[in-house]
């Protein structure tokens, strides 16, 4: 009962997430064979993490059926409201060495993540960013790219093709891993009218859509390779992009929130981790 409550309170709580963003950053610098960021910018972006998926799951009014999380959350609003007063402690811990335009860029990244979630668009039926199916993964993808890939690099000496190539690489495994979600929340979006990919053209297309991005997200890594010969980098890439189809046939038989979490968002860690293993 402790184990599951700890492995609940982990990946509901989105610890388990923030661990991943850190290390998609560290990915990022060692990519582009860069030094590490300080303590602070780690802890700012988890905590940053933190912030955006408890308030998220805090206000969280609907979910797929049967869905553990969406339940765990309805009990632990307390949780979810002491992880969110942790984040914004390590963000303010964290921002104490920014320079300006990060303030700016991050005032930016930081309306639009409560836009995400907050009802507070002036529609009729539409007042979040999430309830436009297209604009809400282009809008989480395009976020968790520029804090994995622009943020970390931000300021120092790298060559600009290596960074876009890594940057449009993350942004289409990030792409695809999103879209695995969509898929599992395609009841619950066709219900309240968020018209995503799967909803419009179906599960069966999706997941081709999905193997596709793959696809591009290994063409891209062999281009990068011919740009700069390490095989280390390549492997990983290639590693991590097969273990996603492994996982994404897994998750099509268990449908539990923590496969998902673990399965799909654990991919980014598993992409890290190969990075940081090959840079040893």
């Amino acid at each position: 009962m402790l184990v599951r409550k700890f492995v609940e309170f982990f990946f509901f709580g989105s610890i388990f997430l923030g661990v991943c963003v850190v290390s998609l950053c560290i990915e990022t610098n060692l990519l582009l064979h860069l030094p590490l960021n300080n303590l602070g910018f780690y802890l700012f972006v988890f905590g940053a993490v933190l912030v955006q998926y408890n308030l998220h799951y805090l206000i969280k009014a609907s979910a797929p059926l049967n869905s553990m999380r969406f339940e765990w959350s309805k009990k632990n609003k307390n949780t979810h409201l002491i992880l969110m007063s942790a984040g914004v402690l390590l963000i303010l811990t964290g921002m104490l060495g920014f320079r300006l335009h990060h303030f700016i860029v991050l005032f930016i990244l930081g309306i639009i993540t409560l836009l995400y979630s907050l009802p507070v668009l002036p529609f009729a039926n539409k007042k979040r960013i999430k309830d436009f199916g297209i604009l809400k993964i282009i809008t989480l993808v395009m976020l968790w790219s520029l804090i994995t890939v622009w943020f970390p690099a931000d300021g120092m000496k790298y060559t600009s093709n290596s960074f876009f190539l890594i940057f449009i690489g993350r942004f289409i495994f990030l792409f695809a891993l999103c879209l695995v979600f969509d898929i599992r929340d395609m009841d619950i979006d066709t219900t309240e009218n968020i018209r995503t990919i799967p909803v419009i053209i179906g599960v069966k297309k999706t997941y081709v859509v999905i193997y596709l991005l793959l696809g591009v997200f290994i063409f891209l890594t062999v281009v990068q390779y011919f740009r700069m010969p390490v095989i280390g980098p390549l492997n990983a890439m290639i590693l991590s992009a097969g273990a996603t189809f492994v996982m994404i046939a897994y998750t099509k038989k268990n449908k539990s929130d923590i496969a998902y979490l673990a399965c799909i968002d654990g991919m980014m860690l598993l992409q890290a981790l190969l990075v940081i293993i090959d840079s040893i």
